[in-house]
């Protein structure tokens, strides 16, 4: 017996109208409209039972992403609150595969701390991310020690990657622009490699039916500091070459997967307008809401497979896992930290999750929600722009 060329060849191809009908025969005479899902409030965003090839009205190309393939940077959470515990807790995590560690500072460090926390660290092998969560913080002066000290320890700093937690919109009741313009001038020059701006769109999160405008609101800072950054005589492909989105994921698996794919197509849109036609690529973080931790361990393991899915699927470039007791205020402990990494090892490893371009692409289910999304946040981000951008509409 031969093969078929093509699988499934054999079968007959079944038109839409036939699966409703069928559809329509198993409700029983209960009305197939009430199977769709209304996802947003404004009920903008209508949700199909199923979708059929006759719904794809054209072959959407892969959305593509900085890393190649699908790969995507295992990221670590590190408190920095005892220097050298730090430092012995990130090495483990990197001994054990994390590649994105990400320090949280809950004060300022002298030289010689900054040098105990990243003693024994290889910063060629790495991206390095830091970010600073108390009152009176200085991206500026964090950016210039840690350049100062990874010069003294021998490092190129054109092959440093990494990010500093810097977003003045969101930190700042006066945003300090010119600081940042000169963190991007510094970076560009020395070190190119590096994000020196946020777009922290963790706060714009607030569940689902609120994912257009939680879109729209994150591309329209973005835009702002375009905007603000052109106006200091930095363009717009500059600017983008050194910031990064800091996005949050939940558990609405399908939902989320969409938002991430959207939010590319969005930001292709803006630098485009801004005349931006090349290397117009977002560079995106994920970290799982918080929200979404339950106090049981456990359970919070399983959400996080979903989520990271989620988070990979869509096309992040670096994921962070809670530790399994977050929820329960718990410190970090070896085992929990080994859990959160070993989480992705298992999608990267296993499941192959990170060899595929654009592994959503061709769902109709996903590409659809993807355009609603998309067209949806889009109209949010004009309306923002027509009422003079993000510091006066939002």
């Amino acid at each position: 017996m031969s093969q078929p060329a093509y699988l499934f060849e054999e079968f007959p191809a079944v038109p839409k109208q036939a699966w409703i009908a069928q559809i329509e025969k198993e409700l029983k005479g209960k009305p197939i409209a009430d199977l769709y899902w209304h996802l947003d409030l404004d009920e903008k965003i209508i949700v199909a039972p199923f979708y059929h090839p006759e719904d794809a009205a054209q072959a959407w190309p892969a959305i593509l992403k900085v890393h190649p393939a699908n790969r995507w940077e295992i990221g670590e959470y590190c408190e920095v609150q005892d220097v050298q515990k730090a430092n012995r807790d990130i090495r483990e995590g990197l001994e054990g595969g994390a590649q994105a560690p990400l320090f949280q500072f809950s004060r300022e460090l002298s030289d010689t701390q900054m040098n105990q926390l990243l003693e024994g660290i290889n910063l060629h092998m790495i991206s390095i991310h830091f970010g600073q969560y108390f009152p009176g913080k200085d991206p500026h002066k964090l950016l210039f020690q840690f350049h100062r000290i990874a010069q003294k320890a021998g490092v190129k700093p054109q092959h440093i990657t990494g990010s500093i937690d810097c977003d003045p919109i969101l930190d700042w009741p006066e945003p300090p622009f010119d600081m940042l313009a000169d963190m991007i001038r510094f970076a560009v020059d020395v070190m190119p490699q590096f994000k020196v701006l946020q777009i922290n769109a963790r706060r714009l999160h607030s569940g689902p039916e609120n994912t257009a405008w939680e879109l729209g609101y994150t591309i329209a800072k973005a835009a702002e500091y375009l905007a603000q950054m052109q106006q200091r005589g930095i363009p717009a492909a500059l600017v983008n070459q050194h910031l990064q989105f800091s996005m949050t994921v939940s558990t609405s698996y399908f939902v989320e997967i969409a938002k991430f794919r959207a939010l590319r197509l969005l930001w292709a849109n803006v630098l485009e307008a801004f005349g931006v036609s090349e290397s117009n690529v977002a560079m995106v973080e994920a970290h799982l809401a918080p929200e979404s931790q339950d106090k049981d361990p456990n359970t919070n393991l399983i959400k996080a497979v979903t989520q990271v899915m989620s988070a990979a699927i869509g096309g992040s470039d670096i994921v962070y896992v809670l530790n399994a007791n977050a929820a329960l205020l718990q410190e970090s402990t070896s085992f929990t930290r080994r859990m959160a990494r070993n989480v992705q090892h298992i999608l990267q490893m296993e499941s192959h999750l990170d060899r595929v371009v654009d592994p959503a692409a061709g769902s109709y289910y996903i590409e659809n929600l993807t355009e609603l999304f998309a067209q949806q946040a889009w109209s949010i981000f004009q309306d923002i722009e027509a009422k003079g951008g993000y510091l006066t509409a939002g």
